[in-house]
């Protein structure tokens, strides 16, 4: 049996997503699954895509057959969709680092990183087809070994990192199952546990950071959750409006 049929019957079994489409090449897994029939929860898995994109339509590279490329299709109300996009990096935090065999960390807003290399990329489109569907595209350089000229010194994968090429279908089950954890718990409105991984994996609570916004704002981070950003002099930024924060020397 090919991996696709097993890890659809896997997600079915595990997940909410009841359907998988595995596709060899498309131009970008948000466009496969806006142009997709039907609405039910379902995940989008391309091995290549010609035109991937990241935030703020930005370009997203992939190597054909070695990394992963997925959208999830969810139809959920959420009561705070805002935290949406804080949870999602930490759910697939959760989902590769039992892959990577040591810690990752965070880099908002939709940016994984290993050994201070971007590792995966995440990215939420709303309100596709209903005011309740969000269209959840990750991107996991998985088995590649060579990258672009300007993405050296900057990204990594599993395999330079690790020494050996992973399942990409055991790594999207994993993803599929850290999302569907994730969704629930914001759904019942559970964060706490969910906030305190973005914390401890963003790693600049207490620290002096620059915050990028409709302005900009140095302090000390003093407070953190997925509504808010606060700085020690009682400064309060939304953190949907965050476009980036670093430390202030950094």
């Amino acid at each position: 049996m090919s991996p696709t049929p097993r890890i659809e019957i896997l997600l079915r079994e595990r997940t909410r997503f009841l359907e998988l489409v595995h596709v060899p090449s498309c131009s970008s897994t948000q466009d496969l699954a806006v142009g997709h029939p039907g609405t039910g929860d379902a995940i989008f898995w391309a091995d290549h895509q010609t035109r991937g994109r990241g935030r703020m339509q930005r370009e997203w590279h992939d190597e054909p057959g070695k990394d992963l490329a997925v959208t999830l299709r969810v139809t959920l109300r959420l009561p705070h969709p805002t935290a949406l996009p804080a949870a999602l990096p930490v759910a697939v935090l959760q989902a590769c680092e039992p892959f990577a065999g040591r810690p990752l960390r965070i880099k908002w807003p939709n940016d994984v990183f290993l050994d201070g290399r971007k590792l995966a990329g995440v990215l939420v489109d709303a309100g596709s087809g209903t005011r309740d569907t969000y269209l959840i595209g990750i991107g996991v350089n998985c088995n590649r070994v060579r990258f672009p000229p300007d993405l050296e010194s900057t990204a990594c994968s599993l395999a330079t990192a690790t020494g050996h090429e992973v399942d990409r279908a055991e790594l999207l089950l994993h993803l599929a199952e850290r999302v569907h954890s994730m969704l629930g718990d914001l759904a019942a409105g559970r964060h706490a546990a969910l906030e305190d991984v973005f914390r401890e994996r963003l790693g600049l609570l207490g620290q002096r950071v620059r915050v990028e916004a409709a302005m900009t704002h140095e302090g000390v981070l003093t407070a953190l959750d997925f509504a808010r950003l606060v700085l020690d002099d009682d400064r309060v930024v939304p953190l949907p409006s965050v476009r980036g924060i670093q430390r202030a020397n950094g």
